[in-house]
């Protein structure tokens, strides 16, 4: 039986292996992800990919969350932990750190979150979802 460690690291290569033949290196090329779940693998797996797609291959990405994944830019909820022991948060954090972009949908955010503005953790934004859909060039993935 495959240990949700062994099964992440795969999915994660996978992943990174269809980039490199989906995603062209070039400046003008932008990718959003579209994160509909808080569910810790799924949620990961997008975060890791938006993350990993913006240092290696120097891609913009804008994260956007929407439905159940609004839930993990609401600081007042415990945070969940992938195998590796990273929390979603820290995960959402580092991306930021590294220049991606958060987006939450101020209508998930407020209709099934329950989660108000001053709730949201630092450097996510209500605001542009829409319009970092449809920059130009963007490949849009939805997790």
């Amino acid at each position: 039986m495959m240990t949700t460690k062994k099964l992440i690291t795969m999915l994660t290569f996978l992943c990174i292996v269809a980039s490199n033949s989906v995603l062209a290196e070039a400046n003008d090329e932008r990718l959003f992800v579209n994160l509909t779940s808080d569910e810790i693998n799924r949620a990961t797996m997008a975060i890791v990919f938006g993350t990993r797609v913006l240092t290696e291959r120097n891609i913009p990405v804008t994260i956007h969350l929407t439905v159940e994944g609004t839930r993990i830019a609401d600081k007042n909820i415990p945070d969940k932990t992938n195998a590796n022991g990273d929390s979603l948060k820290e995960l959402l954090s580092q991306f930021m750190d590294r220049g991606g972009r958060v987006f939450v949908c101020g209508m998930c955010m407020k209709n099934i979150g329950g989660i108000n503005e001053d709730e949201l953790i630092e450097g996510v934004q209500i605001e542009g979802g829409m319009s970092a859909l449809f920059e130009p060039n963007s490949t849009v993935v939805s997790y």
